[in-house]
């Protein structure tokens, strides 16, 4: 499934990481199939996987080798899968915002502006710059907000955020590509999005606010765990995703 694939593809990608942390190998692409195929070893005799996966993976491992000494100009260290951690006051009690960043990289002086550069890896559809900035997708902004106030542990302190990017790599008919989300303001997005949780936190703080069935319009929740509760398909009607009651 989706899950699994997904699991697989930021193994290989965080071992590759790992391993060429401070400088890329001559050879990328080898040594990104290489870490794959070492992933994928408990996998091998599945054949959907064979036919399929690492086919995909491997036009993939190719246009990372294309593209992957630009991303790493400048960069004294990469940073693979790290947990971070942000607590602040919330009216009920402290709030604990936690997050696993797929990669950071960490920009030194050079032609590229010094900071950190918090990427993330997808196997599907790329968020587009314009559902990240307005607050519908907010994962990044809030790992550099984490990362602003020092919560990635080992990773440099007191260094400004200066990049937001997801990288696809799917190794479909593109079989890779990067969306850069910004590279200027993003103290501004990271502090707005860290704004707007705490407000939503405070928001659900508050006793007399109710825990809806149906949340926003144009998300799917088939897998709320709480719908059922609501006894939703019994009053859902179909259409705009709003329900009639009756």
């Amino acid at each position: 499934g989706a899950a699994l694939k997904g699991t697989i593809i930021h193994e290989a990608l965080a071992r590759f990481a790992g391993k060429y942390s401070t400088e890329l190998p001559d050879d990328i692409e080898a040594a990104l199939l290489a870490e794959a195929r070492e992933v994928l070893t408990d996998y091998a005799g599945d054949t959907r996987i064979a036919a399929f996966w690492v086919p995909r993976f491997e036009r993939f491992a190719t246009w990372f080798a294309d593209t992957e000494p630009a991303r790493r100009a400048d960069v004294v260290k990469t940073f693979a899968e790290r947990t971070g951690r942000l607590v602040f006051d919330a009216p009920f009690d402290k709030f604990a915002l936690t997050a696993r960043a797929d990669r950071i990289d960490h920009v030194a002086n050079g032609d590229r502006q010094p900071g950190l550069v918090m990427t993330d890896y997808k196997t599907g559809a790329l968020p587009s710059p314009k559902s990240v900035l307005s607050g519908q997708r907010p994962q990044l902004p809030l790992e550099a907000a984490i990362a602003l106030a020092g919560g990635f542990g080992d990773l440099p302190q007191d260094v400004a955020v200066t990049g937001l990017s997801y990288i696809s790599a799917s190794g479909k008919d593109e079989p890779g590509q990067e969306n850069i989300i910004a590279t200027a303001n993003c103290q501004d997005v990271a502090d707005t999005m860290l704004a707007n949780l705490k407000a939503l936190v405070a928001l659900y703080d508050d006793p007399a606010t109710p825990y809806e069935a149906k949340r926003r319009r144009g998300f799917d929740y088939r897998f709320d765990d709480y719908a059922h509760l609501a006894r939703v398909a019994e009053w859902s009607v179909g259409g705009d995703g709003e329900g009639d009651a009756s």
